[in-house]
């Protein structure tokens, strides 16, 4: 009866040409009118999926998610930002629709320390002097329950691993793609035994490494399975295996969003104690010990971020910028700096300008992906370019391709001056269209004088092609053995890289390069190939932008086409089927 009540207004307004704001206030009405304002409280978590499910805010599967994996949290939060029940349209809608405020929209500035030196502008390292290796590895998402032989095409955000759909699809001989011995690209995250590989054949042919770098995001996207207790034993289980293989080596993670129960949730302290994330920061701290420094391990189960002087003269900055995660639901609240973490980072890097310390940062996202802030983002950048003499490396993950970003001195002008240049790296896990792959820095070393900028990179990949085709002889194959000779750059600098989207326009070789390499595939491997302007225009717009604006991408004609984000992760396991779905009976519409 209710719901039929609800199609008929609909129905009726439509013909009136009204907005979907006004048939939103329309359904809340009505549900307030049929139900009364107490229970019209009770079943808001129903109504906003209900709204989000009607008027296509999102798919399905993710209008679902928020009941059946983000109740309790989502309620908080809403029972903190909405007064009146038409507040609800005007924040799942976000677009002007009744008096509500989207926090995720708001932009705010941090106090940025003035008496800025003169901008130094980076040069290329001259040779001769010694060198760091630093290998970079992001995006694990490791899959303990990974199966050979299972369904790698199953239809649900994650494949390759025993669960209901996925046995029946076994059981009837249906599998249309089955997983391989060494992973499978798609909808399948990493198997145990691939990562151990990767590890053994970096130990075996890298030679000294002098440092790791972990940008976050160790388990798998199971997103419906998540616990305190499976994070807790994934961070220690992947942690103790990195370390046995180079247990002299120092290694340095950052907190990703998938380390987050619920996922992207990484509570500040403002919440309830219960939703504090200190189980993840002290399991991190007991997993991480002898690389963290005991001075540090207090800011580590604080906010999830610490600083490491890894060198005389060079100091390791782990920034926890999950906080800056727009999925990140307790940000609704209050997203202005979160836990204090990037005033936290304004005082490291006050204190190494002050000595004349040089420094590396290690984070998860990017400021310019969709998941991203633009509020944290642009104070990110604002804070980086007032200490770009004292930052020489951005070292981020996240996006699973490989990819650069720039930075300029006015943040909305392509024509400024570049200030840095952000890396980030090829994810190891396959997920969802890539060949697993990792990268080593050569860094300018310890010696007088040493600037600590990256000289130059190799990248590794596995080919899941022919090494599932021949599982006993798997290799690592070199993807290129120099981004300076592979992109034709006279060393690892900002205007370099700068010139390097200049000449992309035209310069078909070398775009082709460059989009090749951000998959770790060919078109000889099932990657389909970036012909028009339009794709080639939202590589090069995309690497331009470390903070979201079009503003620095007007001089690129033809339209613009983003290169599309990873598949979809906020989907529970099989939110189609209405008797999977959570909620209570007194509320269904």
């Amino acid at each position: 009866m209710l719901l039929g009540l609800l199609v008929l207004s609909l129905a009726f307004q439509g013909t009136l040409a009204v907005t979907e704001c006004e048939e939103c206030k329309s359904i809340v009405d009505l549900l307030q009118f049929e139900w009364g304002e107490k229970k019209t409280e009770e079943c808001v978590m129903e109504i906003a999926v209900f709204i989000c499910e009607t008027f296509h805010i999102e798919d399905n599967d993710v209008c679902n998610f928020i009941i059946s994996d983000f109740s309790d949290e989502f309620m908080y939060v809403i029972k903190q930002i909405l007064v009146t029940p038409h507040q609800l349209c005007g924040l799942l809608m976000k677009n002007d629709c009744g008096d509500f405020v989207d926090p995720l929209a708001t932009i705010w500035n941090m106090t940025i320390p003035g008496n800025q030196p003169p901008f130094v502008p980076k040069q290329v390292v001259p040779p001769g002097n010694p060198t760091l290796r630093a290998l970079h590895l992001t995006d694990l998402h490791v899959d303990m329950f990974y199966t050979v032989g299972l369904e790698a095409d199953c239809g649900t955000p994650q494949c390759c691993r025993p669960q209901d759909m996925n046995v029946e699809i076994v059981e009837n001989g249906d599998v249309k793609q089955p997983a391989g011995p060494w992973g499978s690209v798609g909808s399948c995250d990493t198997p145990y035994w691939l990562l151990t590989n990767m590890l053994q054949n970096i130990a075996s042919t890298a030679g000294k490494l002098d440092y790791i770098m972990v940008s976050g995001d160790l388990v798998s996207h199971t997103v419906w399975a998540y616990t305190p207790e499976t994070h807790s034993f994934m961070v220690k289980n992947l942690s103790d295996t990195i370390r046995s293989y180079f247990p002299k080596t120092p290694v340095y993670f950052a907190v990703g969003n998938h380390e987050g129960v619920p996922v992207d949730n990484i509570a500040p302290h403002f919440t309830p104690k219960k939703y504090h994330m200190d189980w993840l920061y002290k399991a991190m701290s007991n997993a991480w010990q002898g690389w963290i420094p005991a001075d540090q391990e207090k800011s580590l189960e604080y906010n999830g971020c610490y600083m490491k002087k890894i060198y005389d003269g060079l100091r390791m900055i782990s920034l926890n910028n999950v906080y800056g995660d727009r999925i990140n639901f307790w940000l609704y609240i209050n997203q202005t700096d979160p836990d204090g973490t990037l005033q936290w980072l304004i005082n490291q890097l006050q204190d190494a300008e002050n000595v004349g310390d040089k420094v590396h940062i290690v984070a998860h996202i990017p400021g310019s992906d969709g998941e991203a802030l633009e509020g944290y983002a642009l104070n990110y950048y604002k804070i980086i370019n007032r200490y770009a003499n004292t930052v020489v490396g951005q070292f981020f993950g996240h996006t699973h391709s490989e990819k650069f970003y720039m930075m300029y001195a006015n943040p909305d002008d392509y024509k400024s001056t570049p200030t840095n240049v952000v890396y980030s790296a090829p994810s190891v896990t396959p997920y969802s269209d890539y060949f697993p792959a990792y990268r080593i820095y050569t860094i300018d070393g310890v010696h007088k004088g040493s600037t600590y900028q990256v000289i130059d990179y190799e990248e590794w990949f596995f080919n899941l092609t022919s090494n599932n085709a021949n599982p006993t002889n798997v290799k690592w194959e070199v993807l290129y053995q120099s981004a300076n000779m592979e992109y034709g750059l006279k060393g690892q600098i900002p205007t370099e890289y700068n010139q390097m989207i200049e000449r992309m326009k035209t310069d078909d070789s070398l775009f082709n390069k460059y989009y090749e390499n951000h998959n770790r595939r060919s078109i000889y491997d099932g990657r389909a190939p970036c012909n028009d302007q339009q794709c080639r225009n939202g590589y090069l717009c995309d690497a331009r932008q470390f903070h979201q604006t079009q503003q620095l991408c007007t001089d690129l004609e033809g339209g613009i086409q983003k290169p599309e984000p990873k598949k979809n992760k906020y989907s529970a396991r099989f939110a189609t089927s209405n008797e999977r779905r959570r909620g209570k009976e007194e509320c269904k519409i």
